[in-house]
C-alpha cells in the first residue's frame, strides 16, 4: 500500500488526486484523524492519529510508502516522532516527508525550522529508507496572509524584503512532487528542494499581480519598523503582519533564494508560473477598491 497521512488536508488532499493518476486506486490508502472527511477521494482511508502511537503502528500495517505531512502546529517534533517510530515499527519500506527549503543549515532564522531539522535527523536515524521534500514557500501564503488581495485592493504592495528573492511554487506542483515520489519510489536517500521556476521579489509579485489582474499594483520598500503598521493599514490582521514583516527579513537576507528543476524531474512537467497561479484567482484577487 502506498499511504498517504494527513489526506484531509490540502497538501494530503491533492497528494491523492496526482497518486491515482499515476498508479491504481487500490493501491492507495488516505490517512486522517477523520476518514469519514475524505470518501470523495476515491480510495480506502484509514484513521490514523499521530497522537496515539499504539493504534497509529496498526494504521500504518502494510505500508510500502508513507506520506507523513509535516504538522502546521506547535506541537509538530513529538508529532512527527511517534509517526516515524510507528512507521519503523510497522516495517514500511519508504518514508517521504515534506520539509522546509535549507532547513538543516545552521543559523536559518525561521522560528519553524528546527522541528524540521530535527525530524530529518531523526528520519536519517530510523533506519527506514527516506526521501525528505524541502518545499520552498507557498505562493499561496500570499492569498491565504491576505497580501495578494489587499495589494490588489489598495494598488500598493508594501515590502521590507529588499531586493530579496524567492523561489514561490504552488502547493499543487508540490503534491504533484510528492505522488510521483510515491508513486516511483525514487530519490531514496535524497534531499530534495523543491522549487518553483525561478526566483523572484516582491517587485516582480507585484508586476505579476499587475498582468493576473488587470490592477496596477506597486511594489513599495517600507523599513522593518513601518512594515508590520503599513500591512495592518492595508486590513492585514496583526498577527499575519508581524509574520509576514519577519519572512520579509529572511527573504532579503537570502534564505528563500534557491531554485532546482526538482519539479520538472519528477513530474514530467514544468512548474507552475506565479502569474498562471494569480490569473487562475482573478475573481477572488480583484475586489472593490
Amino acid at each position: 500500500m502506498i499511504m498517504v497521512s494527513g489526506a484531509s488536508g490540502n497538501l494530503g488532499r491533492r497528494t491523492v488526486q496526482h497518486l491515482v493518476q499515476r498508479i491504481d486506486a487500490s493501491r492507495v490508502l488516505a490517512l486522517s484523524r477523520t476518514p469519514d472527511a475524505i470518501g470523495d477521494l476515491g480510495v480506502r482511508s484509514r484513521h490514523a492519529d499521530f497522537d496515539e502511537p499504539d493504534s497509529l503502528v496498526r494504521s500504518l500495517d502494510g505500508a510500502e510508502r508513507l506520506l507523513i505531512v509535516s504538522i502546521g502546529t506547535g506541537d509538530r517534533l513529538p508529532k512527527h516522532a511517534r509517526a516515524i517510530d510507528a512507521a519503523a515499527k510497522a516495517g514500511a519500506g519508504h518514508i517521504v516527508f515534506t520539509s522546509l527549503t535549507r532547513a538543516a543549515e545552521p543559523g536559518h532564522p525561521s522560528p519553524l525550522v528546527p522541528d524540521y531539522g530535527a525530524t530529518e535527523r531523526l528520519l536519517a536515524e530510523s533506519g527506514v529508507p527516506f526521501t525528505v521534500l524541502r518545499f520552498n514557500v507557498w505562493v499561496e501564503m500570499l492569498t491565504l496572509v491576505g497580501v495578494a488581495g489587499r495589494a490588489v485592493a489598495t494598488g500598493v504592495l508594501p515590502s521590507n524584503a529588499g531586493s530579496g528573492r524567492v523561489g514561490h511554487l504552488t502547493r499543487d506542483d508540490s503534491a504533484s512532487v510528492a505522488a510521483a515520489v510515491l508513486a516511483d519510489g525514487g530519490s531514496l536517500g535524497e534531499v530534495v528542494e523543491v522549487t518553483g521556476p525561478q526566483a523572484v521579489t516582491d517587485a516582480d509579485i507585484a508586476a505579476a499581480l499587475t498582468e493576473a489582474t488587470g490592477r496596477r499594483v506597486r511594489h513599495e520598500e517600507v523599513s522593518d519598523d513601518k512594515q508590520p503598521q503599513r500591512l495592518v493599514e492595508q486590513g492585514i490582521t496583526e498577527q499575519f503582519a508581524h509574520a509576514w514583516s519577519a519572512s520579509g527579513i529572511i527573504k532579503r537576507n537570502g534564505w528563500f533564494d534557491i531554485t532546482t528543476h526538482a519539479v520538472e524531474r519528477l513530474t514530467g512537467r514544468a512548474p507552475t508560473p506565479i502569474v498562471d497561479y494569480f490569473i487562475a484567482r482573478r475573481a477572488e484577487l480583484v475586489t472593490p477598491r
